[in-house]
């Protein structure tokens, strides 16, 4: 039996175990120390070289396989396919924290990309120090760069770090990168002009409401853009508005619309309608921000303001296969309010 090629994996130590073996897979099949018809270890050779479980192994063999990249040859074990020679694109999806609207957003790009762009994601938690570190670290490392902005404030260490990426390998998502650098591709679908026009289509409905009220994400980053936006909907709407840091049972009150987040907070309002009796959409209003499986479904479908996850992402990908894209500097795409039963 031919001898297998040892894999460098401490190459790719960041990410889960069986996002490191594929990472470095095709590492070493785009800098040629694995070519076509090498055999790759056993699943369990692979388990004693790499020191990791037989369902990591197995789950890396099935991407790889799924990729292209490798294929099973009954009894003999898996080779490197005749297919290993494409060049995938590499993109590097940095964002503060891993939210509903960033997992969206990666599902709706790897999507319509198909298999030849491989998307990894580095959570920087709102630390502009991380961000520094991650982008240096892997400048090299990938074809583009996304990014979505999460911070309250960029420092100009931080802008300067970011120019150093190539211009036309950045594209920055959000409302908050146009006010401090003009660098890269930008897309804007949540800033305040955006968001006001999106209730301002609701006024309507919105007026049964005494009070709106903005809850503050718990971990999360929450755009100035939006709370410039609800206090200027409220003003000139003549609307009451609060922000409210943290959500408590007693910050809950009758005829008042509540604009969340974070799904905990979410949990919260509906449990408190239910044993409260109250009927949402009359005696209560829910928005959410982020549009998720059970929304539809959660007490009889929960009202929602939508990244426009399927527009971004088809934006992205034209920018990613180098096809033309309509030249204005900043791609601006509207916010989705859907109202449901709980508003």
């Amino acid at each position: 039996m031919k001898p297998s090629v040892p894999v460098n994996i401490e190459t790719a130590r960041k990410g889960l175990k069986y996002q490191q073996v594929v990472k470095a897979v095709i590492d070493d099949i785009e800098c040629g120390v694995l070519s076509i018809g090498d055999r790759l270890p056993s699943i369990n050779e692979a388990c004693l070289d790499w020191f990791i479980s037989k369902d990591s192994v197995k789950k890396a063999y099935e991407t790889l396989s799924q990729l292209g990249l490798i294929t099973s040859v009954y009894r003999k074990g898996y080779f490197i396919s005749g297919k290993a020679n494409r060049r995938f694109k590499r993109v590097l999806m940095i964002t503060g924290q891993l939210t509903e609207s960033v997992k969206q957003l990666h599902a709706s790009i790897a999507s319509q990309a198909g298999v030849g762009v491989l998307i990894d994601i580095c959570i920087y938690n709102h630390h502009q120090d991380l961000l520094r570190e991650l982008i240096e670290n892997h400048i090299g490392n990938y074809h583009y760069f996304l990014m979505m902005p999460h911070l309250n404030g960029i420092s100009p260490a931080t802008i300067q770090c970011i120019k150093n990426l190539p211009n036309n390998k950045l594209i920055l998502v959000g409302g908050q990168w146009k006010e401090v650098i003009r660098h890269g591709f930008q897309i804007d679908y949540g800033s305040e002009s955006v968001l006001f026009d999106a209730l301002e289509k609701k006024l309507s409905v919105l007026r049964k409401y005494n009070k709106l009220n903005l809850v503050l994400p718990n971990q999360d980053f929450c755009s100035a853009d939006y709370i410039r936006a609800f206090k200027q909907f409220s003003t000139r709407y003549a609307f009451d508005f609060e922000l409210i840091d943290e959500l408590e049972d007693a910050d809950i009150h009758l005829n008042e619309a509540y604009f969340v987040t974070d799904s905990a907070d979410l949990i919260k309002l509906v449990d408190y309608s239910q044993i409260n009796a109250l009927t949402l959409g009359k005696d209560l209003g829910i928005v959410s921000f982020n549009e998720n499986e059970y929304s539809r479904f959660l007490a009889g479908g929960i009202s929602v303001i939508s990244q426009p996850s399927a527009e971004l992402g088809w934006l992205i990908n034209r920018v990613l296969s180098g096809q033309p894209v309509p030249p204005q500097q900043i791609h601006s795409l509207p916010l989705q309010l859907q109202f449901r039963t709980s508003c």
